[in-house]
């Protein structure tokens, strides 16, 4: 009686589950969801882990090779980004609104690339190629076309440092300089000092004059006769 019992619920749960339902095809959305919750999230690690579960499960879904391109993005691994990118495109049909998002991606990691600039000590304002200051350090992950940059780090106090940095595709390169103390200018070299040295010198000069004209004049004594007086 309970075997019957147990083959009748069993019918029931199968009669009563949707045509077509695919337990594979849930837990895939399941790891899609939260791979995207993390993505939004700034969890990168952790939505790639739960985006390539989710592509494991359904290798032929496409949304799960957009996300894990974006997440890929985000961790510096455009190598592998761009090979999703193509597995999302190849894909989807050509009208997709979702294409245009992972053309600009694949632009970005084929012409662009991340460096983090860091200075001893830090607070240095960053230059790039002769522009307006954009960041001060240390700057992680800062975001360039690929090729050589000039940067100039500059601190009050310290000596202005310029150099040629490389920026390369697929990954984050990294620049550290030390600035050096900047000498502190002998006094008789700025300019102030010998303009208030001649303004000293013009004052004591008056004073010299004006002790000297209060002074009485002196007169040699006179000797006077029956012909006449003479010094």
């Amino acid at each position: 009686m309970t075997a019957h019992v147990a083959r009748i619920a069993v019918a029931v749960l199968l009669a009563a589950a949707p045509a077509g339902a695919d337990p594979a095809e849930d837990a895939a959305l399941a790891h899609l969801d939260r791979g995207v919750a993390a993505y939004r999230a700034g969890d990168f690690a952790r939505a790639h882990d739960e985006l390539l579960e989710a592509n494991r499960l359904t290798p032929d879904r496409p949304n799960p090779y957009r996300w894990l391109a974006l997440a890929e993005a985000e961790l510096d691994d455009c190598q592998s980004a761009l090979i999703n990118i193509e597995a999302f495109l190849s894909r989807v049909p050509a009208g997709d609104e979702r294409i245009p998002e992972l053309v600009a991606l694949r632009d970005r990691c084929l012409h662009t690339g991340r460096i983090t600039i860091d200075s001893t000590p830090s607070g240095a304002a960053i230059q790039l190629d002769g522009g307006p200051a954009i960041a001060t350090t240390p700057a992680r992950r800062l975001v360039m076309r690929v090729g050589a940059h000039t940067v100039t780090l500059s601190k009050p106090g310290f000596v202005p440092y310029t150099a040629r940095v490389e920026v390369h595709p697929f990954g984050t390169d990294y620049a550290t300089f030390h600035l050096s103390v900047a000498q502190a200018t002998p006094l008789t070299h700025r300019w102030w000092f010998w303009t208030a040295v001649a303004a000293a010198a013009i004052v004591v000069g008056g004073l010299a004059y004006d002790t000297a004209s209060d002074s009485p004049t002196r007169l040699p004594p006179l000797t006077c006769t029956a012909t006449g007086c003479r010094p």
